[in-house]
C-alpha cells in the first residue's frame, strides 16, 4: 500500500494531458541514466517529493542553479514559468517579481509591500530592497505559484519564494569557483566547510561550521560620455557563516549570519522619446523649434531686451533642440553609452541573522510524530541611489548654457514674453535658481534604511493518516526614508521628503491533510487557515522647498490603521494511480493596505485575491517522460496598482486600489529523458485577462474610462521555455556537458495605465510597452577532471547568445516630457572553473 505525502496529491482523471496547462515545472530534473530523478521540496513545512505536492510550483535544485548561471532573483526571470519581473530602475538590486500577472508594484518604494512573499531559510524578506544582492552556497530555490495566504501569510497574493542554503557538512571540504569573462567580468565564490566538533549527545554535543564568500566585478556594458564611471557595473561582495549545533538527536540549532554589499554604477536609462505636451501644442521638438526659438530670437533683439537671452538663452534652446533631435534619430534599441550631469550609482548593504532550532519530540500517541520549530530573524538594509534618471546631459558651461528641459524653456518664454524681453525680479529668480540647481530633467538623491524582526514558532506533526502543522507568526518592521529628487530642474525646487514608516503584524495558522485509508490513501483533502492582525504607523515629514516662484511650505502629518485579515486553502487530491497525481485546490491571499509614504497623505486599502486551480503532476515511460499541467482562474479585489503621477514639476509612483480583475491562465511542462543523459524540457504559460474595473479619470466633466483603458502590468500573455541537458561524453579526461535553455515572451505593458490631468481637462499619455524577446544561453562544461584529490570542473558559458535587444524597463515621465527605457544585458560569455574537495 502506497504511502502518501501530508497533502497528498488528488488526480482528476477528467483533466486531460492534453490541455495546455501546467502545474509544476520540469526544470528541476537533471540529466541521470534515462530517468527524470526525483526532487524534494519543503513547501508545506515538511519533506516532500515536488510530484506529490499538490500546488504549482518549481523547484531548482543547486546543479539546476548552477548550470542556470542563477547567483540573484534577477537572473531567475527568463529561467521560470510564469514569473515576470524587473530591476528598479535608477538602482540597483532592488527587483520586482510578478506571478501569474500579479506584480508588486515599484519595487524601489519601501513604504509598499511586494505581492511574492519572499523567504530565505525561513525568515520572510519584508521588502524587495535589497533583495537582488547575490547570495552564497544556494541549495535550493522554490517558487509557488498563486496565493499562499495559510503557510506563508501576507503579502503572498501571486505566490512565494523559498531560497534555500546548504547547510554545514560536518567535515572538511573546499568548494571553490573562479570566473573569468567579458567586459572585464570576475567572479570568485568560495565555500569551506570544517571538521565537525563532539559528538551528538556527548557532553555540549556536536558543532559543525561553513563559511562562504562571494566577489564579483564586471566594467560597465554602455559608454558614459560625460567621463565618468561607465553604466551598468557590477561590484558585489557577500559573505555568510553558518553553524549548526546537535546537543542531542532530537534537538538541532543552526545560526546563519549574511551579509551582501554593493557599489555599482545603474543601468543607463535610455530617453527614446518624449511625451506629447498637451499646453505645448502637443510636440515638444516642434515647440522648441517653432515657437520657442522665433519668439526668443524676436525677443533678444527687442529694445531693452535682457543680455541674457542672447548670451544664455538662445545658445540653450539650439542646444536643447539639437539634444531633441540625437534623441529622436537614435530611437529604441541597446545604446552604446550615453551622457549624464551626474553619475547614477547605487550602494547598499544588508546585514541578516537568523536562528533554527528544531526539537523533534517523536512519538506522542494521538498526536503522531511531533516537531517543533523555532525561527528567529533580523535583517537590516541600507540603501543609496543617486544620480540622474535619464541620458541628456544637461551640464551648464562656464556662461550657463546647456541642454535645458523644455518646461524651463516654456516658462522663460512666458516670463519674457509678459515683459517684451525685459529683466524683472521674477525672471532673475529664475536664472539663479538654474546657477543654484541646474536646468535638467531628472535627478535623484534618496536614502533608504529599513529593519525588520520576526519570530515564528510551527509544530508540525504526522499520524498515520493525518499531517498537520500549526503556527503562530510575529513580524515588526520599520522604515526610513530621506529623498531629494528634483525634475524639471529648478522649477520645482529640491525635494525634502522624509518619512518613517511602522508595521507591526501577528498570526496564527493551522493546515491539515487527511488521508482516507478507505481509498488506499489515494484521497486527501487538506484544510488551512490563518488569521493576521497587523498596524501600519506613517509619519509624513516634507521640509519647505525653495522653488522660483516662491517656497512651498513644509507639511508634516501621522496617521495609523489596523488592518485584519482571513485566509484559507481547501484542496482535494486524488492519485489515479502510483505515477498520476491530480488536484482541485481554491486558495486565498490578502495583500495588506497601508500608506504610500512618497506621495503626501496617500492612503490605500488591502487587497484580497480568490483563486481556483486544477492541476495533474505525471510520470510516464519508466519516470523519463514528465508531463505536469494547470489550469487557473482568479478574483482580484481592491487590486493595487502603481500609477506615475507627474504634478508641480516632480514625478512620483502614487498607488491606487484599481478596483476588480478577474483572469485566468494555462500552464503546461514537459520533460523527457528519451536517451541516456539528456533530458529535453518544454514549458508554455499563458495570462489572460486585464481589469473588469478600473477607476476613471475625470476633470471638467471629462472623463477616462480606466476599465477600458487599463492593461496587466508587468506580465507577458505568453511565456515559453525550453532546456536540453546532455551529457554527450564520457572519457579520459572527463565528462562532457551541454546545457542551453531558451526563453521567449510576448509584449506586455509597463503599468496599467499612464493618466494625468492636465489643464483642468483628463490626457491619456501613451503608456510604454516593451517588446517580445527571446534571450538564449549555453553552457559547456568539462567535469570529473582527473586530479590527485577532489573533483575538478571547467565551464564554458554565454547569455544571450543571439544577443537579442530587448527593453527590460520603461519610464513614462508624463508631464516631464521623457520616455525612457533600460535594456537587458548584451552576449555575455566567459570561463568558469570550480575545484571541490
Amino acid at each position: 500500500m502506497k504511502k502518501f505525502s501530508s497533502t497528498g496529491d488528488f488526480k482528476l482523471a477528467a483533466l486531460p494531458l492534453a490541455v495546455s496547462l501546467m502545474s509544476a515545472p520540469l526544470f528541476v530534473s537533471f540529466a541521470s541514466a534515462q530517468v527524470l530523478e526525483e526532487v524534494l521540496v519543503t513547501a508545506e513545512r515538511r519533506v516532500e517529493s515536488l510530484q506529490d505536492t499538490p500546488i504549482a510550483m518549481t523547484a531548482m535544485t543547486s546543479d539546476n542553479i548552477e548550470k542556470r548561471g542563477i547567483s540573484n532573483t534577477d537572473d531567475m526571470f527568463a529561467s521560470l514559468p510564469g514569473m515576470g519581473g524587473y530591476s528598479a530602475p535608477g538602482s540597483r538590486g532592488i527587483t520586482s517579481l510578478s506571478i501569474r500577472g500579479i506584480s508588486g508594484g515599484s519595487p524601489a518604494n519601501i513604504s509598499l509591500d511586494p505581492a511574492v512573499g519572499m523567504y530565505l531559510d525561513g525568515v520572510y524578506v519584508g521588502k524587495m530592497l535589497g533583495s537582488a544582492l547575490d547570495l552564497a552556497q544556494i541549495e535550493r530555490i522554490e517558487v509557488l505559484r498563486g496565493p499562499q495566504g495559510t503557510l506563508y501569510g501576507r503579502n503572498a497574493t501571486a505566490g512565494a519564494m523559498n531560497i534555500i542554503s546548504r547547510k554545514p557538512l560536518g567535515e572538511f571540504a573546499v568548494d571553490v569557483t573562479a570566473g573569468i569573462g567579458n567586459y572585464g567580468q570576475q567572479t570568485l565564490k568560495t565555500n569551506i566547510d570544517f571538521d565537525s566538533i563532539g559528538q551528538v549527545g556527548e557532553g555540549a554535543g556536536k558543532l559543525n561550521a561553513a563559511v562562504s564568500f562571494l566577489s564579483k566585478e564586471r566594467d560597465g556594458f554602455y559608454k558614459n560620455y560625460s567621463g565618468g564611471e561607465d553604466f551598468d557595473t557590477i561590484d558585489r561582495q557577500a559573505w555568510r557563516a553558518a553553524l549548526r549545533w546537535q546537543p542531542s538527536e532530537a534537538l538541532t540549532l543552526d545560526y546563519v549570519y549574511d551579509h551582501s554589499e554593493l557599489d555599482e554604477v545603474n543601468t543607463l536609462q535610455k530617453t527614446v522619446g518624449f511625451t506629447e505636451g498637451p499646453t505645448l501644442g502637443g510636440d515638444r521638438l516642434n515647440f522648441l523649434r517653432n515657437t520657442v526659438l522665433p519668439s526668443a530670437t524676436g525677443l533678444a533683439s527687442a529694445p531693452g531686451a535682457d543680455p541674457r537671452i542672447s548670451a544664455r538663452w538662445l545658445p540653450s534652446i539650439q542646444k536643447t533642440i539639437d539634444a531633441y533631435e540625437r534623441i529622436l534619430a537614435g530611437g529604441e534599441g541597446r545604446p552604446s553609452g550615453g551622457g549624464v550631469e551626474v553619475t547614477p550609482t547605487t550602494q547598499s548593504e544588508v546585514d541578516g541573522h537568523a536562528l533554527t532550532a528544531e526539537w523533534q519530540l517523536g512519538d506522542r500517541g494521538a498526536l503522531g510524530d511531533v516537531t517543533l520549530k523555532s525561527i528567529t530573524a533580523q535583517r537590516e538594509t541600507e540603501t543609496y541611489v543617486a544620480g540622474d534618471l535619464d541620458d541628456i546631459d544637461s551640464s551648464l558651461d562656464a556662461n550657463g548654457i546647456g541642454v535645458y528641459n523644455d518646461g524651463l524653456h516654456a516658462v522663460l518664454l512666458q516670463y519674457y514674453g509678459g515683459s517684451s524681453g525685459a529683466s524683472f525680479p521674477g525672471v532673475d529668480a529664475l536664472w539663479t535658481a538654474v546657477d543654484q540647481l541646474g536646468a535638467g530633467h531628472s535627478i535623484q538623491d534618496t536614502l533608504s534604511e529599513y529593519e525588520q524582526l520576526s519570530q515564528e514558532f510551527q509544530v508540525v506533526g504526522a499520524t498515520q493518516q493525518f499531517d498537520y502543522a500549526l503556527g503562530l507568526y510575529w513580524f515588526e518592521d520599520e522604515a526610513n526614508y530621506d529623498r531629494r529628487a528634483a525634475f524639471a530642474m529648478p522649477l520645482a525646487g529640491r525635494d525634502a521628503l522624509r518619512y518613517t514608516l511602522e508595521t507591526e503584524a501577528l498570526a496564527i495558522y493551522g493546515q491539515g491533510t487527511y488521508r482516507f485509508a478507505q481509498l488506499e490513501d489515494r484521497l486527501a483533502l487538506t484544510l488551512g487557515m490563518r488569521y493576521t492582525e497587523e498596524e501600519k504607523a506613517l509619519a509624513y515629514d516634507l521640509g519647505a522647498v525653495a522653488t522660483p516662484f516662491g517656497n512651498k511650505p513644509a507639511q508634516a502629518l501621522s496617521r495609523d490603521e489596523n488592518f485584519y485579515n482571513f485566509s484559507y486553502n481547501v484542496t482535494v487530491a486524488y492519485d489515479i494511480s502510483d505515477d498520476i497525481n491530480s488536484f482541485i485546490r481554491y486558495a486565498t491571499g490578502y495583500r495588506s493596505g497601508g500608506f504610500n509614504g512618497e506621495v503626501f497623505n496617500d492612503s490605500f486599502d488591502e487587497e484580497i485575491i480568490e483563486q481556483l486551480e486544477i492541476g495533474v503532476k505525471s510520470d510516464w515511460w519508466n519516470n523519463r517522460l514528465r508531463v505536469n499541467a494547470g489550469l487557473y482562474t482568479y478574483q482580484y479585489d481592491d487590486l493595487q496598482t502603481s500609477v506615475l503621477e507627474s504634478s508641480g514639476g516632480g514625478v512620483t509612483s502614487s498607488t491606487i486600489n484599481a478596483g476588480k480583475a478577474d483572469r485566468w491562465g494555462s500552464e503546461l511542462e514537459v520533460s523527457v529523458a528519451p536517451i541516456e543523459d539528456m533530458i529535453v524540457s518544454l514549458a508554455h504559460t499563458y495570462i489572460n485577462g486585464d481589469f473588469e474595473k478600473y477607476p476613471d479619470t475625470c476633470a471638467n466633466n471629462q472623463c477616462i474610462d480606466g476599465t477600458k483603458e487599463a492593461k496587466r502590468g508587468n506580465s507577458p500573455s505568453n511565456k515559453v521555455n525550453a532546456s536540453v541537458d546532455y551529457t554527450f561524453a564520457s572519457t579520459a579526461i572527463g565528462d562532457f556537458n551541454v546545457f542551453a535553455d531558451a526563453s521567449w515572451q510576448d509584449t506586455w505593458e509597463q503599468v496599467a495605465l499612464s493618466p494625468s490631468v492636465v489643464a483642468n481637462t483628463p490626457f491619456l499619455y501613451t503608456n510604454s510597452s516593451m517588446d517580445a524577446r527571446t534571450v538564449v544561453n549555453a553552457r559547456l562544461s568539462l567535469s570529473k577532471i582527473p586530479v590527485a584529490t577532489g573533483d575538478l570542473m571547467v565551464s564554458l558559458w554565454v547569455n544571450n547568445l543571439t544577443d537579442d535587444d530587448y527593453p527590460s524597463y520603461g519610464l513614462n515621465f508624463q508631464g516631464l516630457g521623457l520616455i525612457s527605457e533600460q535594456y537587458g544585458a548584451p552576449r555575455t560569455f566567459g570561463m568558469d572553473v570550480r575545484y571541490r574537495y
